[in-house]
């Protein structure tokens, strides 16, 4: 039988050998004797454990988490985006639906207080058209009067402003009550982080010219409607007083075809002896040459919108009227309708001298999408459809069916097809016919 000493050798032996194997795994231990002297046959072992990770494993598990964030935050911001697009979209299909409501209530006419003629109109100071359009779905109290028989009511400090698409002191100028916008009798009620006002002072909404009254500043008063994104929804709205239809055999130039559609102005329009039916003067104040930092996004439209009046197309210009005029055009006609010189067919024409025959709808309605640009030239739809050569600088509607060489475009079984180029841009459009 062996003695107590070797028991007492093999023991010390065994506890060396596990030393040796946790200090070889990083671990550190403290052996102690509990109340026993050594050569006390009952000795007890109390383990004192530090655990630690390596600089290597420290490492480790930081590029773990680093490849980890990489792969998951780019998707959150996908799927906040996508959220918000559709938030985007739920409140404009909401949109929609009062304004029909209103039509329905109103002899089927469009809402807004002025005019889309008066809203198109080179004295506009900076009165966007969903300005002019909340005036009359916002509600029945919101609206005070004119400035003729309501004028002594203005207190800008508790929101009574005045407003107009001219100079805000003139008779016929609308006194708002601001705060009442949304409210009673109102067929649009947007919750409160969709109304919001653009700070003029920011270039979120910039005026195309100092309004003539000093004395009245109301007009950068006046909430606009956002989409999730905190940008301004725009509304177009089609002057149906100008034109019955679209005559491409009434000029010789492109141009002026597309001028029966769009014009910068309707004192453009009326000075042309070529009425319109949308006015790119009527949301002006947000594609002039001080809107640079439009909306929560702060996006420059001026330089990175197609609508804009300033886009630097390089050859020392900026985008021309015409370019603008055809741009819009193409965003603003449907692409199911289209209307050819006589003896033109979509085989025989070019992919300039195909016009739009009817608009989306008697009023439309945009958001500038996720970017927070108006088409924005970085857009796929511009990167694809866009037409620079020549100094042009425009999308055009023609490329809905024609390829650039002037083939039509066909499917994968070579069948004739038409397309949307718009939806190859982010904005979101929704129409009210």
């Amino acid at each position: 039988m062996p003695s107590d000493g070797d028991e007492k050798r093999t023991r010390s032996e065994q506890i060396e050998s596990i030393k040796k194997m946790l200090r070889s795994d990083g671990v550190s231990m403290s052996i102690l004797n509990s109340g026993t002297k050594t050569g006390n046959t009952s000795n007890s072992i109390s383990r004192s454990v530090r655990l630690g990770f390596s600089l290597v494993e420290l490492l480790v598990v930081i590029a773990i988490i680093a490849v980890l964030m990489a792969i998951l935050l780019p998707a959150l911001n996908s799927a906040r985006q996508r959220g918000l697009q559709t938030s985007t979209t739920n409140m404009m299909t909401a949109f929609t639906n009062a304004t029909n409501s209103f039509a329905n209530d109103n002899g089927s006419r469009m809402p807004g207080y002025f005019s889309a003629y008066e809203m198109g109109s080179d004295l506009n100071p900076g009165m966007s058209a969903m300005e002019n359009t909340m005036l009359e779905l916002g509600g029945t109290d919101a609206v005070l009067g004119t400035v003729a028989d309501a004028g002594s009511l203005i207190d800008e400090a508790a929101g009574i402003i005045a407003i107009a698409p001219f100079d805000n002191s003139m008779d016929n100028a609308v006194v708002v009550n601001i705060n009442l916008i949304g409210t009673s009798g109102a067929y649009f009620s947007p919750d409160g982080k969709f109304l919001k006002t653009m700070d003029h002072s920011a270039n979120q909404q910039s005026p195309s010219m100092t309004n003539p009254s000093s004395e009245l500043d109301g007009q950068g008063l006046m909430p606009d409607i956002v989409d999730a994104f905190g940008n301004p929804l725009l509304v177009w709205t089609k002057d149906e007083s100008a034109r019955g239809s679209i005559d491409p055999d009434a000029s010789s130039t492109e141009e002026d075809i597309f001028k029966q559609f769009v014009a910068t102005s309707s004192d453009q329009a009326e000075n042309d002896g070529i009425p319109a039916w949308f006015y790119l003067k009527s949301n002006d104040t947000f594609f002039n040459g001080n809107a640079t930092r439009v909306g929560e996004y702060g996006a420059n439209q001026s330089t990175q919108s197609i609508l804009s009046e300033d886009v630097f197309i390089g050859g020392g210009r900026n985008s021309s009227d015409e370019d603008r005029i055809k741009s819009l055009s193409t965003i603003l006609a449907s692409p199911s309708y289209n209307v050819l010189a006589s003896g033109e067919t979509l085989e025989t024409a070019d992919v300039e001298s195909v016009y739009p025959a009817r608009p989306r709808g008697r009023l439309i309605v945009q958001s500038a999408g996720i970017d927070g640009v108006y088409f924005g030239t970085s857009d796929k739809g511009w990167k694809t459809n866009g037409h620079t050569g020549g100094g042009e600088f425009h999308i055009t509607f023609g490329s809905n069916y024609l390829l650039e060489n002037g083939d039509r475009i066909t499917d994968s079984d070579g069948k004739f097809i038409t397309e949307d180029i718009t939806a190859d841009f982010d904005d979101v459009l929704s129409s009210v016919n």
